[in-house]
């Protein structure tokens, strides 16, 4: 059962049912991926007029799962780190960016927590 979809003006079928069978052209050029990967080859022509293969956003979201692991919940706070290095954490609170390790990091915002609750 062929399954059709249209997105900004481009025709989107997957004949074959797997979830890497779905197929369009794009300013002539055909391609077969992931839906959400075609659907975003698409936006970007659509918005910079400039062909992007679906195979460039799969890598582009990988990176995203990479910086994903250098972040840290705590006690409702996101710390993260950008670059890998060890003091270059931060974290956003109360619009201001606090920046350094984790555990220097951790003991402000204990110390901001505990005067919040004293009030």
């Amino acid at each position: 059962m062929k399954k059709r979809l249209f997105h900004r003006g481009h025709n989107i079928e997957n004949s074959t049912g797997e979830p890497d069978g779905w197929k369009t052209i794009i300013n002539g050029r055909p391609i077969e991926s992931k839906l959400t990967l075609v659907k975003k080859s698409i936006d970007w022509w659509c918005d910079m007029k400039a062909f992007m293969p679906p195979e460039k956003f799969a890598g582009i979201g990988s990176q995203s799962q990479q910086t994903a692991k250098n972040s840290e919940d705590y006690k409702g706070f996101k710390l993260m780190n950008d670059s890998g290095k060890p003091n270059e954490w931060y974290v956003f609170l109360r619009g201001q960016l606090l920046k350094g390790s984790p555990a220097a990091i951790k003991k402000h915002l204990d110390a901001v927590l505990d005067k919040l609750q004293q009030k």
